[in-house]
């Protein structure tokens, strides 16, 4: 089922901290709303529509600001690792899964492609740790892994192809590594300082509207007009 394009809002924001709610599975537990609240904030846009594509049904949820009023719309080509809290969610709706480290059969991006190059590397922190279960997706496309228990990585593209590598993980800014004849990329992962200065606002209620056809419309023309 084709998701809809959606704009989430939070109309009255809960005034109890998010750390004093008790820990669910799916987020925690406002004890002053008697309701539960659901982490959208690690979430990409189609996780979140994953979730709200149901307007019926109300939701209280835990958003980044930035998440927040603006069109929330669907990442066809995007591949994202899901928090292990939603996963079964996820895929109950169709989103398609992340690859395997290990999977390393190529996947032609075209039907002409006839030769391919390999693309590997590792994954720290700042401190020098190492850091698995990162998704390494390549942008623009539905393809991607996830770092080994070492922290490695291993892609097939096309030789000819320029490519932008986008790594991210739960706690860690998103990074974006655009690639052109280098076979080994290695990169370090920064904190979500986002997370730390309470970027996000908890909701004792989340407003959910679907988009109008203008506003699918005029997004649709920006992002024609911006390739």
């Amino acid at each position: 089922m084709r998701k809809v394009p959606l704009t989430v809002s939070i109309p009255q924001p809960c005034r109890q901290p998010w750390e004093d709610m008790t820990a669910e599975a799916h987020g925690r537990f406002c004890g002053n709303c008697q309701k539960s609240v659901i982490d959208f904030s690690d979430l990409s846009d189609s996780e979140i529509l994953a979730l709200l594509s149901d307007t019926s049904k109300k939701h209280c949820g835990r958003f980044k600001k930035s998440q927040l009023d603006r069109l929330v719309l669907p990442e066809q080509q995007a591949v994202s690792l899901l928090p292990a809290a939603v996963l079964g969610v996820m895929l109950a709706a169709g989103i398609p899964a992340v690859a395997s480290a290990t999977d390393n059969r190529p996947q032609y991006v075209s039907r002409d492609t006839t030769t391919s190059r390999i693309l590997t590397g590792k994954v720290t922190d700042i401190n020098g740790s190492i850091v698995p279960a990162v998704t390494v997706s390549i942008k623009g496309t539905n393809r991607g892994v996830l770092t080994d228990a070492n922290g490695h990585y291993q892609l097939t593209v096309v030789p000819s192809q320029q490519v932008v590598l986008v790594f991210s993980y739960i706690g860690y800014e998103r990074l974006e590594v655009p690639v052109t004849a280098q076979p080994i990329v290695d990169v370090v992962l920064k904190p979500d300082e986002t997370r730390l200065l309470g970027d996000v606002v908890v909701a004792g209620g989340v407003r959910v509207v679907k988009a109008t056809p203008w506003q699918r419309l005029k997004h649709g023309w920006q992002r024609l007009w911006h390739r």
